[in-house]
């Protein structure tokens, strides 16, 4: 005689029951159920992870906490420069207390105030402030307004679809520019997306920032098509079209709005703007652009209340701003870096001691290339069976991995290493009888291209895996050292860096590229995902 168990598995019970077995008959023992609360939160039918509540909870408890900090170290510059009724001591006590113990000094309670009946409130301060010459504590109160804004700062590591249109528009809007014939003009922009393996793909297996690329395409054909002879108004057209407003992401066609309301009003800062509105219509929460408008806005009141410190030519923060300009810069404008997820990355196959290589890595994708044609076999006319592709067949079809695609067919390979005229198949196929040459691939197979390899060749020239950067720089003791980069540190400054005009002048500056190129290099984006093996074992294979 045994004893069977039996369990009913459900998402908040579990029954159960005993049976005794004796031959092939059986007895009921004992039975039940135990009842449990989900693990979920359930409300009017839709489910949610409790965890994804915990962590909404506490990122706003963080978000808030940065938001304090923003303006302690905004209230601890104004207040060294008198532009704060707070004393230096009154601010470090806030934030001894942690925060909780929020300043009640009557002056700065004064000045936080606001009285419409009086025509006292930030939006007036920012106006004034940007206009005309105007108290240390009017424009300190403008300034730690702006550090309560400050707006939305595109991330250029975001990988949503959202505005996926603008990553492309230098390499289109180049295009434009420099053509001189429609004939041209329409086999440059044909060559541009057929880089990125968007003709031929049905919609289907597009995602959504492909499709908005592959219609943007069609919608150039189209006006070309309308307009044979008239290629001046042909592209017009092609940067009304480019620059439409409804192709961008929904934070960014409000930014748009807003700084096209400006201009039409002919306001200078966005504070001069929603003063325009104040008590007439919505200024809450509207989309708002960090460096458009608000960045802009510090600029103009710092022009204007002549504070020294900013040097108009250069572009990035570090090298554009010095003395108090700096100071409050850091202070309103500091945005603090994502939590680095590499400790999340699992470890090699082989060296497991070591973190898996990103698939985006030049010798992961060479690692990937090679080990795809060592896997080609080929039947030709001098052979009786599939054999290996030889040392110069491989060399023949290299360079078709090296383009802008990041997927490509397997018969573009096959074209390669076929003769002109030939006729080729997958050895399975039902044409296979009728041809000369047989692969053992079928010939829509997809294959993986270089698509890093290729940017930074096209970017840094044809040596660029062999190339050393070298430049001169400063520790902050004022020591010079000499710092040499190769293409695996320029990789790793491209995957965390979040700003394109940062990369861009570190390539003017350090790599000495030509705008076009460092505009290239700026532009290349990065896959997250990662291989199963590690860059060392990669390389040792290779």
């Amino acid at each position: 005689m045994a004893k069977i168990l039996g369990l009913d598995l459900g998402t908040n019970s579990i029954g159960w029951a005993i049976v005794d077995k004796d031959g092939s008959e059986f007895s009921l023992v004992d039975k039940g159920v135990r009842i449990f609360s989900e693990g979920v939160k359930s409300e009017k039918g839709i489910e949610s992870s409790r965890a994804a509540e915990r962590t909404g909870f506490r990122s706003a408890r963080k978000i808030k906490f940065r938001r304090k900090l923003r303006k302690y170290e905004t209230l601890k510059v104004l207040s060294e420069n008198n532009m704060c009724p707070l004393s230096v001591e009154e601010v470090i006590e806030w934030r001894k207390s942690g925060f909780k113990k929020y300043p009640l000094n009557p002056e700065f309670i004064a000045w936080l105030r606001t009285d419409d009946d009086k025509n006292i409130n930030p939006y007036y301060f920012r106006d004034k402030s940007s206009k005309q010459k105007a108290s240390l504590l009017e424009v300190g109160r403008a300034f730690y307004h702006i550090a309560q804004r400050r707006g939305f700062l595109s991330n250029r590591l975001d990988p949503s679809a959202e505005g996926v249109i603008e990553q492309h528009k230098p390499g289109l809007e180049d295009i434009i520019e420099n053509v001189s014939t429609m004939t041209e003009l329409q086999l440059e922009l044909t060559d541009y997306f057929q880089d990125r393996d968007l003709i031929e793909r049905k919609a289907t297996d597009l995602d959504d920032g492909e499709k908005k690329i592959k219609t943007l395409y069609n919608s150039f054909l189209k006006t070309i098509k309308d307009n044979p002879k008239d290629f001046e108004k042909t592209k017009t057209i092609l940067h009304e079209r480019l620059n439409k407003k409804e192709d961008l992401g929904a934070v960014k066609q409000k930014i748009g709005e807003i700084s096209q309301a400006m201009k039409l009003g002919n306001y200078t800062t966005l504070g001069q703007y929603f003063f325009s509105l104040y008590n007439k219509a919505k200024i809450r929460n509207q989309y708002t652009a960090r460096e458009e408008h608000y960045l802009s806005e510090f600029e103009v009141i710092c022009l204007v209340q002549g504070i020294d410190g900013i040097i108009a030519t250069e572009k990035l923060p570090e090298k554009r701003y010095f003395g108090l300009a700096k100071e409050l810069y850091k202070a309103i404008f500091f945005q603090r870096p994502l939590k680095s997820q590499k400790g999340l990355i699992g470890k090699c196959t082989f060296e497991k001691s070591k973190s898996r290589c990103a698939v985006s890595h030049p010798d992961f994708e060479e690692y990937r290339m090679l080990c795809f044609i060592n896997t080609i076999k080929i039947k030709t006319p001098n052979d009786e069976t599939l054999r290996f592709l030889t040392n110069e067949e491989r060399l023949k079809i290299t360079p078709k991995f090296f383009r802008k695609k990041d997927n490509f067919n397997f018969e573009d390979l096959a074209k390669e290493l076929v003769p002109s005229g030939g006729k080729y198949a997958f050895y399975k196929s039902s044409t296979a009888a009728s041809v000369n040459y047989l692969f053992n691939y079928s010939l829509n197979s997809s294959v993986s291209g270089c698509v890093v390899s290729t940017s930074f060749k096209n970017a840094l020239g044809e040596d660029w895996k062999t190339k050393i950067y070298s430049y001169e720089t400063l520790y902050k003791n004022g020591e010079s050292v000499t710092r040499n980069l190769d293409y695996n540190d320029l990789w790793h400054l491209i995957s965390v860096s979040t700003s394109d005009l940062y990369l861009q002048e570190f390539a003017k500056d350090k790599l000495k590229l030509d705008d076009k190129k460092a505009v290239l290099f700026s532009k290349i984006k990065l896959k997250k995902d990662f291989a199963s093996l590690s860059v060392t074992a990669i390389n040792k294979i290779n």
